[in-house]
């Protein structure tokens, strides 16, 4: 009896795989996953956004006097504040998420591409630690005139179902192209800093994941991942637009 449940746990375990084997992750800065030439050079790190180093000697007592300075100082947005946007990642942010928060503010673009890290000679730091970019970002913002910074990040997971009734027809030369044989489920996941200018303080705001699924043919598979890719981030970035405006009363 043992035996068999093991078994069947296993050939569960495969069907799986066999079902789901195209699963991926991608950021939401680099959609161009079958060509890989978007130029896309990888994400801004959080620690490093939030001005955290990982090798600071940091005491009980610094992090009281944090939180005694911030206490009663909530980060918060207003209506038509200045907010600089940076999608990690990102040149400047997707107009999917610029056009609905212009909506609730005045926004500066700023670019989300991560430094190349060097030392003093040009070349890049073999050191793997993040180096704090916090001011650097709150400096660029504060020059553009904004008193809030809004950093970020989104990922996109997808999976892809095969159909069986149509793979039967794939062996047919030009037939098997065009009919859509695949199905593929995708859920996105955007979470954001909001950070003071003035002084660096920081709140975290997320969206629950969304999800969509579309079928396509072997024809229309790289199109069909990019129109769903975008109609999925226009609701995903218009849900976070309305998630902001519900936090702070806008």
């Amino acid at each position: 009896m043992k035996k068999s449940k093991i078994s069947v746990t296993i050939l569960f375990s495969l069907a799986i795989i066999l079902i789901f084997g195209g699963c991926r992750s991608r950021s939401i800065s680099s959609i161009s996953g079958y060509s890989g030439g978007d130029g896309y050079r990888g994400e801004l790190n959080e620690l490093s956004v939030l001005g955290v180093r990982t090798d600071e000697n940091v005491t009980d007592t610094d992090i009281s006097a944090v939180l005694a300075a911030r206490e009663g100082k909530p980060v918060a947005l207003k209506r038509g504040d200045v907010l600089a946007v940076i999608q990690s990642g990102a040149r400047f942010p997707d107009k999917e998420m610029s056009d609905p928060l212009e909506t609730l503010s005045q926004i500066v673009p700023l670019s989300g591409v991560p430094p190349k890290e060097q030392n003093l000679h040009g070349r890049e730091r073999k050191n793997k630690g993040p180096i704090r970019i916090d001011r650097s970002l709150r400096m660029a913002a504060a020059k553009g005139g904004a008193h809030k910074l809004l950093v970020y990040w989104g990922i996109l997971e997808s999976a892809a179902e095969p159909e069986q009734a149509a793979k039967q027809l794939s062996w047919v030369p030009l037939l098997g192209r065009v009919i859509p044989d695949e199905t593929q489920h995708v859920q996105i996941r955007v979470k954001a800093a909001l950070i003071d200018v003035a002084t660096g303080n920081w709140t975290m705001i997320r969206t629950e994941p969304m999800q969509d699924k579309r079928m396509s043919s072997r024809l229309t598979r790289e199109s069909s991942d990019l129109k769903q890719i975008m109609a999925l981030k226009e609701k995903a970035y218009a849900q976070f637009a309305e998630d902001l405006k519900t936090r702070f009363l806008l």
